[in-house]
C-alpha cells in the first residue's frame, strides 16, 4: 500500500519512511501541504500521515482541502501533533482528520494505528457532501465539528491513548531521573570517601563497605595483586553478616588465579555473571555457594597498570541490570582513582619516614660534632687574648649559629608532624631560659606570672627572636622583653638596639621565600616564629623600637592566648 508522508523535517520524514518500509508499505515524502496536494492529484495514496506545523500549507489546511474534495475525501488522514494544546484535538476534528498521533511516538503504536486505519470500513471514513456539523465553543473560540459519532469516538480514544502514553513516558523518565539522582548521590559518597585524608587501608576498607551497602549487596572483597602481576589475596573483606566474610574466605588461591579471573584481569574488562546464565566452568567457584546468585569482578587499573580487583556478590534472583552495570563501571573508575591516591599516599609516607630518618641521623651527628667543637673553642677562648680571642669567639658564634640552624630544621619538621593538644605553659620560665644562653647581652625584663596556651616548641619563638636581635645588634646588644595581658590575649614584645628594619621590609621579614639585601633580621628563624605564633592562635608583626625612627632599633610584637 502507498502511504504519503507530509513532513518538513527531512530527518523525521526519513525515519518515518524507513519505519513504514520495514512493515511493507511504500512511502513517499512531501515537504509541505502544497506539495502533498500536488502528489495526491497525480496518484491517490491509501493513507496520508501529515505533520501539523509546516510552511506554505500546514496539516490542518491540507486536511480541510482534501476532505472537501469529493475525489479525495475518502483518504484516511492521520495528523502528527505534539498535543501541547488541548485545542489541537478540536482543530483536527474540525479539519476532518480521521485520527491523530502524538509526538514522539513508538514504532509499534504508529504501525498499529496505520493498520487500523487501512482496515477500517470505508463507510466509517466517508462523509456525505451535505453532512451536518455541530458548532462547539472552547476556550473562547468557535469550532464546527463533524456529527460523525464513530470519528468522534475514535478521536477521543486516540486522545485517551495519547494521555496514557505520555503518562507512561513521564513515569519512565521520572524513574530514570530518580535512578540517575540515586547513582549520582552514591558516586558522590564514594568520591567523598576516596578523597578522605585517612590512612589508605581505612579508605579502601570504607570504600568497599560503602559500595556493598549502597547497592544492597551481601558481601565483597578487594583483591590485591602480588609481585609479577598475579592474583594475590583478599586484603579487605566486608559482609553484612558475620558468615558472609567466611563465604568469601572460602575462595582459595587457585580460585583467584583461575581462567575467569585471569582473563578479566588480563583484558581489564569487568565481568558480570549470574547463576544459570550459561556461565563458563571457570565461574563454578563463585556459585558453589548456594547463597550467591550474581558475581561481579571489577579490575582496578592505576596508571595503566592492574593493581587489584573488586569482587562483589549478591543473592538476588535476577541478573545485574544495565543501569547497575553502568553505575558499577563509573564506581570502578572512581575507586581506581582512590586506590591510586592511596598508593601515592603510602609511597609519600614511606618517603617521608625515610627523609625524617636521614634528618635525625644528620642532626644527631652534626650536633655531636658541634658539641665537641664548642667545648674545645671555649677552652681555647679562655686561654687567649687580643685578636686570637676575637677569632675564637667568632668561631664560637658560627658553631652556635649551626646549632640554631639544625634546631630550626627540626622545628619545621615537628610543626608539620605534631598532634599534641595545647596546654598551660608558664611564660616566665621560657623567657628566662633563653636569657641564660646569652651571658654577654644586657636584658631588660621585669618578669611575668602569666600562663599561655602553647606546647614544648614555644621556646623556639624566643630563641629565634632573641638570637636574631643579638646577631644584628652587635657589638653591644641590649634587648628589652615586655609582657602585658590584654583580656584573653597576651602581648609580647622583643625589642633591640640594632639598626632596625626599613618600613618597606617590615611586612616581608617573616616570609622565608623573600630575599632582601640589607641586614634586617629576616631569615628562617623569623618564619618559624610566625608559624608557631599562628599555630597558637596569635599574630606577629614588626615595628620600630622608637615609633617613627627605624634606625633606633627593631621591635617584634606578637600575641598569645591566655590559658584559662
Amino acid at each position: 500500500m502507498y502511504v504519503l508522508i507530509v513532513e518538513d523535517s527531512h530527518t523525521q520524514a526519513e525515519v518515518l519512511r524507513d519505519m513504514l518500509k520495514r512493515h511493507g508499505y511504500e512511502a513517499v515524502i512531501a515537504k509541505d501541504g502544497k506539495r502533498a496536494f500536488e502528489l495526491v492529484r497525480v496518484r491517490k495514496p491509501s493513507l496520508i500521515i501529515s505533520d501539523v506545523i509546516m510552511p506554505v500549507m500546514d496539516g490542518y489546511e491540507l486536511c480541510t482541502i482534501l476532505k472537501k474534495n469529493i475525489t479525495f475525501r475518502d483518504i484516511p488522514i492521520i495528523l502528527l501533533t505534539a498535543l501541547s494544546d488541548s485545542r489541537d484535538v478540536a482543530r483536527a476534528l474540525q479539519a476532518g482528520a480521521d485520527n491523530f498521533i502524538t509526538k514522539p511516538y513508538q514504532e509499534e503504536y504508529l504501525i498499529g494505528r496505520v493498520k487500523s486505519m487501512l482496515s477500517a470500513p470505508k463507510r466509517c471514513m466517508l462523509a456525505e457532501k451535505d453532512s451536518k456539523s455541530i458548532p462547539y465553543s472552547y476556550d473562547g473560540k468557535n469550532y464546527h465539528l463533524p456529527a460523525d459519532r464513530m470519528k468522534t469516538f475514535d478521536f477521543l480514544l486516540s486522545a485517551y491513548e495519547a494521555a496514557i502514553m505520555q503518562h507512561t513516558e513521564l513515569q519512565r523518565a521520572q524513574g530514570k531521573l530518580r535512578i540517575s539522582n540515586e547513582n549520582l548521590s552514591h558516586l558522590n559518597q564514594i568520591i567523598s570517601i576516596g578523597n578522605g585524608s585517612g590512612h589508605p587501608d581505612e579508605i579502601l576498607s570504607e570504600l568497599l563497605e560503602k559500595t556493598v551497602n549502597l547497592l544492597g549487596y551481601q558481601m565483597g572483597g578487594i583483591l590485591s595483586m602480588s609481585e609479577g602481576g598475579h592474583s594475590g589475596e583478599f586484603r579487605y573483606l566486608y559482609g553484612k553478616n558475620p558468615e558472609d566474610k567466611a563465604v568469601i574466605q572460602m575462595f582459595g588461591a587457585s580460585d583467584l588465579r583461575n581462567k575467569l579471573v585471569s582473563d578479566a584481569f588480563a583484558i581489564g574488562n569487568s565481568v558480570f555473571i549470574s547463576r544459570g546464565s550459561g556461565d563458563p566452568e571457570s565461574a563454578d567457584f563463585i556459585f558453589r555457594n548456594p547463597e550467591i546468585y550474581n558475581g561481579i569482578i571489577l579490575p582496578l587499573i592505576c596508571d595503566a597498570e592492574l593493581v587489584g580487583g573488586i569482587f562483589l556478590f549478591n543473592g538476588r534472583s535476577h541478573p545485574v541490570s544495565d543501569e547497575e552495570k553502568a553505575f558499577l563501571e563509573t564506581a570502578r573508575s572512581e575507586i581506581s582513582t582512590a586506590v591510586e591516591r592511596a598508593f601515592l599516599l603510602k609511597r609519600l609516607e614511606v618517603a617521608n619516614n625515610e627523609t625524617n630518618l636521614y634528618l635525625d641521623i644528620m642532626a644527631h651527628d652534626i650536633n655531636n660534632a658541634n658539641t665537641g667543637a664548642l667545648g674545645y673553642l671555649e677552652i681555647i677562648s679562655d686561654s687567649l687574648d687580643g685578636k686570637e680571642k676575637e677569632y675564637a669567639e667568632k668561631s664560637l658564634s658560627s658553631v652556635n649559629q649551626s646549632i640554631d640552624i639544625i634546631t630550626n630544621v627540626s622545628t619545621i619538621r615537628m610543626l608539620h608532624e605534631r598532634t599534641t593538644a595545647l596546654r598551660e605553659v608558664g611564660l616566665d620560665a621560657v623567657i628566662r631560659m633563653e636569657m641564660v644562653r646569652y651571658g654577654n647581652v644586657i636584658f631588660h625584663y621585669s618578669g611575668t606570672e602569666v600562663f599561655v596556651l602553647a606546647d614544648d616548641l614555644i621556646g623556639q619563638i624566643f630563641m629565634n627572636l632573641v638570637g636574631n636581635s643579638v646577631k644584628f645588634a652587635a657589638p653591644h646588644p641590649e634587648i628589652t622583653i615586655t609582657v602585658e595581658q590584654d583580656g584573653s590575649d597576651v602581648r609580647v614584645c622583643v625589642a633591640d638596639n640594632g639598626p632596625g628594619i626599613p618600613d618597606d621590609m617590615k611586612p616581608l621579614i617573616f616570609d622565608r621565600f623573600r630575599k632582601e639585601g640589607s641586614k634586617s633580621g629576616k631569615g628562617l628563624g623569623l618564619f618559624i616564629a610566625r608559624s608557631l605564633v599562628e599555630t597558637y592562635g596569635g599574630s606577629i608583626h614588626a615595628d620600630d623600637r622608637v615609633s617613627g625612627s627605624p634606625e633606633e632599633g627593631a621591635a617584634i610584637w606578637f600575641t598569645l592566648k591566655v590559658a584559662e
